[in-house]
């Protein structure tokens, strides 16, 4: 009885510091916000410029604030004590329990109409457990090679694409709408696409490893893509944490790997000092998973959108105020889907990726172990391509640009284009402009 006392104690003065921090810093917004009303014949022409200044001197208030150790400790200690009180409480092994029949409703109902509706047409080929790999009908007619120029193209021989996703969020980002879709631009473009679906976890998988998801999953999967296209090896392709994911499989299994894609991939943690990657490194990931089992999907949408809340409350009326056409309103509706639609990330991964990888920074030191195995980045002989994005707010630029310092491949490029982490995939002009060009790598290293 005293342990519960002790805990609701401690849960409530934490949550009595954070919201208090919380108000000191959404006052000075407002503060921020009614001064530059009143100088704004001073500092703009008209009103639109006038909003951007606003917006600009709020989001630095935010991101200044939010990174103050007093801050971020508060943070890091309030959803500590709140995981102990879910232990000691047993709401901890509630939701767990609720997880595994979540997790059968999702993967059973759920995920066969998400793979389906406005997707590019595919099937799935593979299942082991929650995991499953996905082969996409390929596309033989037209492709964009750049710009909006168009041409004919046939089935090539071209090194069969495996696609690997983060575990934080549902793997149909690269595959969205049609009018944005990456897969559908690769298709267009000649390549034979497969792809990875982590599905919904449950507490039952919580104790699952990196290593068996890097040796046992997607080995699996390369074997059997292999097989089934009769080509001798894999080009890999990874988007934010699956770009780390492809460079560990690399490392450990380089005969079986023909090219290495990064997109928007962290690679030196400490140089990552976006405002997730602060909260994460502060992180005590141990109390989160004793009590939860996975990191629950709710903790980690309310991160997301505790990182810039003006923005994400001023989006929707900033888009809606103006008429759109039906396909940029599904593709705005269809991108805040999916970044609220996070599953939950398997307890022991998510671990071994906040210790390891943010607190630890073993990733980049060619230090990290997966099944006992030292992955040494340096043994990476695969041609190498990162594609980073200049603007982009969940994983810093310089942090992504560190792999091309240490990968061990000799061939080694990289393409910067001017979007965040998300417009790198889903803006048209990154369609025209990006995935040509890594097409065309691709094609250069058949």
């Amino acid at each position: 009885m005293i342990g519960i006392r002790d805990s609701f104690y401690s849960a409530f003065m934490n949550s009595s510091r954070i919201s208090e921090k919380l108000f000191d810093t959404f006052s000075e917004a407002y503060s921020v916000y009614v001064r530059t009303i009143l100088e704004g014949n001073n500092i703009a022409k008209d009103l639109p410029e006038l909003e951007n200044v606003v917006r600009s001197r709020i989001r630095d208030v935010f991101d200044s604030r939010f990174r103050e150790e007093g801050f971020v400790s508060t943070l890091s200690s309030t959803v500590a004590s709140y995981s102990e009180l879910a232990k000691i409480t047993a709401f901890g092994q509630a939701y767990q329990d609720f997880s595994n029949f979540w997790a059968r409703w999702n993967n059973n109902f759920i995920e066969p109409i998400r793979d389906t509706l406005f997707r590019t047409p595919s099937q799935k080929v593979c299942q082991l457990g929650k995991y499953s790999l996905f082969h996409y009908k390929r596309i033989t007619s037209t492709s964009v090679t750049s710009d909006s120029d168009k041409t004919t193209t046939t089935t090539t021989n071209l090194t069969p694409i495996l696609i690997v996703y983060a575990f934080i969020n549902r793997h149909y980002i690269l595959d969205l709408v049609p009018e944005v879709s990456v897969v559908r631009n690769l298709l267009k473009q000649g390549f034979d696409i497969f792809a990875t679906d982590w599905g919904t976890p449950s507490a039952y998988d919580k104790d699952l490893t990196i290593g068996h998801f890097v040796n046992s999953y997607m080995d699996k999967s390369v074997d059997l893509i292999r097989e089934t296209t009769k080509s001798d090896k894999v080009s890999l392709f990874g988007y934010c944490w699956g770009g780390d994911l492809v460079l560990i499989y690399a490392a450990l299994h380089p005969e079986k790997v023909k090219n290495v894609i990064t997109v928007a991939t962290p690679g030196d943690f400490s140089l990552d000092n976006t405002l997730l990657s602060v909260w994460t490194k502060s992180t005590k990931v141990d109390n989160l998973l004793d009590a939860f089992g996975n990191a629950p999907s709710t903790f980690l949408n309310v991160a997301f959108a505790l990182r810039n809340p003006i923005e994400n409350i001023h989006k929707y009326p900033h888009f809606f105020e103006q008429p759109h056409s039906l396909e940029s309103t599904l593709e705005f509706l269809a991108t805040e889907t999916w970044l609220y639609d996070s599953p939950p990330v398997i307890g022991e991964i998510y671990r071994e990726f906040v210790k390891y990888c943010y607190q630890q920074n073993l990733f980049i030191k060619n230090q990290m172990r997966v099944d006992a195995n030292v992955v040494d980045l340096r043994t990476i002989t695969a041609p190498f391509l990162n594609v980073v994005a200049q603007k982009d707010d969940l994983v810093a630029l310089a942090s992504s640009n560190a792999l091309n310092d240490v990968v061990g491949s000799k061939d080694k490029s990289i393409i910067e284009f001017p979007s965040g982490h998300v417009g790198l995939i889903m803006s048209q002009h990154a369609h025209k402009e990006v995935w040509p060009r890594v097409g065309n790598w691709l094609k250069d290293r058949p």
